[in-house]
């Protein structure tokens, strides 16, 4: 495979896997949270109202939008092939989009959750897949305007990556109940290791896969063993060592799995327990290896990769993990979380159907003033030429899942902050659509942690060093919501926050300061931990 081919779009895609269950005949149901139209599939279904016009809702405008207009012409084209009726269904080309068909189904009217609307659907739709059983992927049905109430949000706990032919998974749970082909047990040298992850293992696994364990490390051995699965659901258990280099590890365990033709792993957190290595490097190293051996296999027998969290709070560097590779697939990741997901801020402009938008603030108005003085606070010789709100839909939910997230850890709701963070013009497109991006830490400071900084006062942002004058001499300048969260003292070689007990690698701080008693700046190391809310454009 040439680098070209790896680095399409539909390489690295993102899912929010939000429930999934296998059905007694083996059918697999997935609730993903994502755009519909970047993800891949043979048929995506559309929901239309009685009168087939597209466009009448948020999805239906985006499916016409981007497969353009022969695909109103193809609908209307269909009229005469069923009934116009609540649950008829018709069948037109994908056009423009990455599909074989989309299927265009009359939504019902919302009944109140009563289910005879939705089972009116259901029924049209099973009689259509029982003629035509390829696959096919469901968006939220009902998207017509007025037709459906609102979804409530479900609590994230599994993320979905497409890498090559590979589908990577990273859950939280138990991985002593998971059903696939090969279990992956992180050990130490005896094979015995009684504790965390490994001592539920091998106790799920029972007292004859420990008597192996023991069998096999007495004598010459590799950098790994394999016993039988035992009491846990899958053929083979592959004990590694926690200890060793991660992405040599994961790589060995795959070219295993596929030796054998098993199609499926699941393993834990390699080294994050006993061998308490960093949670950030762990994560990268398990994506770069699947990444290696996407490359070196197009079409293996191995299809899918899932990383088991047993700590909830891991499932978010895994993320920013998938999130670094997810560059060439941007429209995907940017729309991984449903806009009902969280509420949008009230006072935000209608965005009309655009993932971003910049609206500018008029002096006098109580936001725009709010924003000044606290500006003019420490830089009152500046002279502001504009404040723009930020309205980014995506950047703004993915900072409330991690907001949320944060308050339940912490046990409270006072993790946020209003701080500054000073750029250069060409960086301000980049940030106004994919946030603060610590692959760029270094920049301009890394004294306290290769993170991203926010000020505590706009004098500090206003610095050159920071806030570079353009051509013209314009400087800017954003208003950062700022999820600080417990904090410590930072120091240049840190590259995530260090834990807040030496004996747990995977209890971090949130960030890190200059300055545990009288901050003046705070260094994050996640992406969707700052929010830029404001920009303000200045000179001197």
């Amino acid at each position: 495979m040439s680098r070209d081919e790896f680095s399409k779009k539909d390489y690295f895609s993102i899912r929010n896997v939000l429930a999934s269950i296998q059905t007694k005949e083996g059918l697999n149901l997935k609730l993903i949270s994502g755009d519909v139209l970047y993800i891949w599939a043979d048929v995506i279904v559309n929901t239309v109202p009685m009168n087939l016009q597209l466009g009448g809702g948020s999805l239906s405008w985006a499916i016409l939008h981007k497969a353009g207009p022969m695909l109103q012409k193809e609908l209307d084209a269909t009229r005469q092939e069923a009934e116009e009726k609540v649950g008829s269904i018709f069948m037109t080309s994908g056009c423009n989009l990455d599909c074989k068909a989309v299927l265009h189904v009359v939504a019902p009217g919302w009944d109140n959750g009563a289910g005879t609307s939705w089972q009116a659907f259901l029924d049209e739709f099973t009689k259509w897949s029982r003629r035509n059983p390829n696959k096919a992927r469901i968006p939220m049905a009902g998207d017509t305007q007025g037709t459906f109430g609102t979804v409530s949000n479900p609590w994230f706990t599994a993320y979905e990556m497409k890498i090559g032919a590979i589908t990577f998974q990273v859950a939280t749970g138990d991985i002593t109940e998971e059903k696939v082909d090969v279990i992956v047990n992180s050990t130490t040298r005896t094979f015995s290791l009684k504790s965390g992850v490994s001592k539920a293992i091998l106790e799920g696994a029972g007292p004859a896969v420990e008597n192996e364990c023991a069998m096999l490390a007495a004598q010459p051995h590799g950098d790994f063993i394999i016993t039988q699965g035992g009491g846990l659901t899958c053929e083979i258990i592959i004990h590694v060592l926690g200890e060793n280099d991660v992405r040599r590890t994961v790589t060995s365990v795959l070219e295993e799995c596929e030796q054998r033709k098993y199609t499926s792993v699941s393993l834990p957190a390699i080294g994050t327990g006993n061998a308490r290595k960093n949670p950030i490097t762990v994560a990268d190293n398990i994506i770069d290896a699947i990444v290696d051996f996407s490359r070196k296999h197009s079409t293996p027998s191995l299809k899918t990769v899932k990383v088991v969290l047993f700590l909830p709070e891991l499932l978010n560097i895994f993320y920013d993990s998938m999130r670094k590779r997810d560059i060439t697939a941007s429209p995907t990741f940017q729309s991984t979380f449903s806009t009902t997901t969280y509420n949008l801020p009230e006072h935000w402009t209608d965005m009309n159907h655009q993932l971003s938008c910049m609206v500018q603030l008029h002096p006098g108005q109580s936001e725009y003033n709010t924003i000044k003085d606290k500006f003019t606070q420490t830089c009152s010789s500046y002279t502001i030429e504009k404040i723009e709100r930020i309205q980014n839909a995506f950047l703004w939910q993915s900072y409330q899942v991690k907001k949320k997230h944060m308050d339940i850890k912490n046990g409270h709701t006072n993790n946020e902050r209003l701080l500054f963070h000073g750029t250069d013009a060409d960086s301000v497109p980049h940030v106004n659509q994919h946030g603060f991006n610590r692959s760029y830490a270094g920049k301009n400071a890394v004294a306290y942690g290769k993170g991203t900084y926010f000020a505590v006062d706009a004098s500090y942002s206003a610095k050159d060093t920071y806030s570079r004058p353009d051509s013209n001499g314009r400087k800017h300048m954003y208003v950062v919501r700022v999820l600080t969260g417990v904090y410590t003292q930072g120091h240049a070689e840190l590259v995530a926050p260090p834990p807040k007990n030496p004996h747990s690698a995977t209890d971090l701080f949130d960030s890190v300061t200059d300055d545990t008693l009288y901050p003046r700046l705070f260094v994050v190391f996640f992406d969707n931990q700052a929010y830029p809310e404001y920009l303000i454009t200045f000179r001197s």
